[in-house]
């Protein structure tokens, strides 16, 4: 596995319920754990993430801090997430669209969706779906 060089570390209230909504629901791979310090270092596809359980006032005071944060999560299909979201009766925050972002005279596409984990930290995930000249 190749080490990115930004890896957010998210702070989380449970990390054993946190552990098994970014496997079972994200989709994410365990890379490494220290369970006796409730950390673990997770991998989708080459987007990383660490998680570690935090005291309640650490928690609070941190997750304050980075409100109006969010992560974009890169992959292949949407798909398999949304399956793994719903079945689960996990609420998005905001719908599946298609969206165009001008990079110059470029536009990139993606089919996108918004959803929040246990600790109401919030991923963007989303398929690339292609490129047109600006309009």
């Amino acid at each position: 596995m190749e080490w990115n060089k930004l890896v957010p570390e998210l702070l989380v209230a449970n990390y054993p319920r946190s552990k098994d909504f970014y496997q079972n629901l994200f989709g994410f791979k365990l890379h490494f754990e220290r369970a006796e310090d409730n950390f673990g270092y997770f991998d989708l596809d080459g987007a990383q993430v660490m998680l570690l359980q935090a005291d309640a006032s650490q928690h609070q005071a941190l997750s304050r801090a980075g409100s109006g944060l969010h992560f974009q999560v890169e992959v292949a299909a949407i798909t398999g997430v949304l399956e793994r979201l719903m079945a689960a009766s996990i609420e998005l925050q905001a719908p599946v669209t298609e969206a165009w972002y001008r990079a110059d005279d470029i536009e990139y596409g993606q089919r996108e969706f918004f959803v929040a984990d246990p600790d109401g930290y919030l991923f963007r995930f989303y398929e690339y779906i292609g490129e047109r000249a600006v309009a």
